[in-house]
């Protein structure tokens, strides 16, 4: 039979570990780098930008900010959408019946 000790050890270790692969996504600038590539300006771009300006054209940010957007929309992304969501909702009101449950033990 499983303890309770088990449980909770093993939740514990489960927050460290999702806390471990944040920080370390965070630290090694996973989230910067993502941030940079939408927001840099392509070579050609700043070529195009430096010539407007030297014969003195309009110049607006849209015609010169890089905007690659992808579409990774196909049945398995989907799925794999669809199975987080339901992973969540199941995540979500495991939690809210643990601590309802912690809740109801400790105000009785």
């Amino acid at each position: 039979m499983i303890s309770y000790k088990k449980i909770f050890h093993g939740f514990i270790w489960c927050l460290f570990f999702g806390f471990l692969v944040l920080y370390f996504a965070q630290a090694g600038g996973y989230y910067e780098d993502l941030n940079n590539k939408k927001t840099s300006l392509t070579q050609e771009k700043i070529k195009q930008f430096e010539q407007d300006v030297k014969e003195g054209k309009t110049i607006k940010v849209e015609n010169y900010v890089s905007n690659i957007k992808k579409n990774y929309d196909n049945k398995v992304s989907n799925f794999g959408l669809f199975t987080s969501k339901v992973f969540a909702d199941g995540f979500k009101w495991t939690m809210n019946g643990i601590f309802n449950g912690i809740d109801k033990m400790m105000n009785e």
